[in-house]
Parts: structure tokens; C-alpha cells; sequence
């Protein structure tokens, strides 16, 4: 028997995220599926010395991920005795307030990411239209290089004033994102700042940037 809720990929655009309380991760698997294929997992804990700013105990600033994983879910293995909140904005509101003509422009401003997947271009639109219609927002502040386009500018003003939501997960909870709506961050960790979190990538159905994704891909860090 499954575990966990089925996964609907319309329900879960309606709201932009949901936490779900599953059993045992073979349940988790097997319904995130439902939204397409698992294309990177990653464990998210701190690391002496690390690099990464997932891999420290440190702030995170509000963002997306690659522009190829549609959807991320996060499972919690264990959680630190103080912080580690998950932190979310809903980029919806900060659209709606954009003109027609400043989401155009939106659509032809690339900003750069980090080369994960062989057919990678290094750079992506800050906004895009998913193969079903909906947008698909791709930001990340600490790659923009200083883009002083007015629309950007609006954009971040209006994310800005949009409220941010704070949740923290339990261990057995798991955390599932639209990564093209939802930016996504995470308090400091205190305490025993012992925290493990799993954290998937999951691809479009479409899979707009072709089939790299046939093979997962996996990165620990």
C-alpha cells in the first residue's frame, strides 16, 4: 500500500508547494514519479570545510534551482535542534504585477547557472512558458551579474513585498516545491545543527531542454 498521497501535478500548481507526511521512502518514490522522472538526488547536511553553500550551516538566500528540475522535493531525515527553517515566496504575485511588456522582457533576459547536466547552456531565461502554458521563473540573485534591466529591477521590488512563508520540517516529512514558482531558502542551522535533509530533482514531463535526463544524475553535497 502507498504510503503517501497521490502527487497531482495541477494541485500542487495551485498552491506552489506541499508538505507531505509519508512512511517509508520506496512510497515517496514511487509517487513522485507520478510528476516525471527523478533527475538528481542530493544529500543536503553540513560539511566541514565545504564549499557549497547547501553544504554549511549557514543562511540561504531565497532562490530557484536549475531550470531543469521542474519540481524538487526535500525528504527529512533527521532535522537540528534549533533553526533550519524552510523558507518560500511565491513568485506568482510578483508576476501578476508585471506587465504584459515587462514579462516579455523577462523572457528574453538570461541569467547564468552552473553547468549540472552534459547539454547545459550556462545560462537561462529569467522566465519562460512551461509546455502546458505556465510561466516558469528561473532566479537565483547570486548569478545575475548585477542586471540592471527595468523589469528586474520591478521584479525584485515586487519580490520584495511579497510575504515569505517559514515552515520546518520533522523528520518522516518531506517537502515538495514547483521549482519554476515557488523561490526556496533556509535559516541557519543551531544547535546540534544536525541535519540531513534528501533533496530530489524532478524534470518536466516535457522536459523542454531535450533528454539528458534520461539518467539520473547524482551528487552528494
Amino acid at each position: 500500500m502507498n504510503e503517501y498521497p497521490l502527487v497531482s501535478a495541477d494541485g500542487l500548481k495551485s498552491k506552489g508547494w506541499t508538505v507531505l507526511q509519508p512512511k517509508v521512502s520506496e512510497s515517496l518514490l514511487a509517487s513522485l514519479t507520478q510528476l516525471g522522472q527523478v533527475i538528481q538526488t542530493t544529500e543536503i547536511t553540513p560539511r566541514a570545510n565545504a564549499k557549497a553553500a547547501l553544504a554549511t550551516d549557514k543562511e540561504m538566500q531565497l532562490h530557484t534551482d536549475h531550470p531543469r528540475a521542474r519540481w524538487i522535493n526535500w525528504e527529512c531525515i533527521r532535522q537540528s535542534s534549533e533553526g533550519g527553517y524552510s523558507l518560500l515566496k511565491d513568485t506568482k504575485p510578483a508576476l501578476d504585477y508585471l506587465t504584459a511588456s515587462e514579462r516579455d522582457e523577462l523572457r528574453v533576459l538570461s541569467i547564468r547557472t552552473h553547468v549540472v547536466f552534459p547539454d547545459d547552456t550556462g545560462a537561462y531565461p529569467v522566465l519562460r512558458k512551461d509546455e502546458d502554458g505556465s510561466d516558469w521563473v528561473y532566479f537565483t540573485p547570486w548569478m545575475t551579474d548585477g542586471q540592471s534591466s527595468p523589469a528586474f529591477r520591478k521584479f525584485i521590488e515586487a519580490l520584495a513585498a511579497t510575504p515569505t512563508l517559514k515552515l520546518r520540517l520533522s523528520p518522516g516529512e518531506s517537502l515538495l516545491i514547483d521549482n519554476g514558482r515557488m523561490l526556496h531558502g533556509r535559516s541557519a542551522l543551531g544547535g546540534d545543527k544536525d541535519r540531513l535533509l534528501i533533496r530530489r530533482w524532478i524534470a518536466s514531463p516535457f522536459d523542454t531542454f531535450g533528454r539528458a535526463s534520461s539518467r539520473e544524475a547524482t551528487a552528494v553535497g
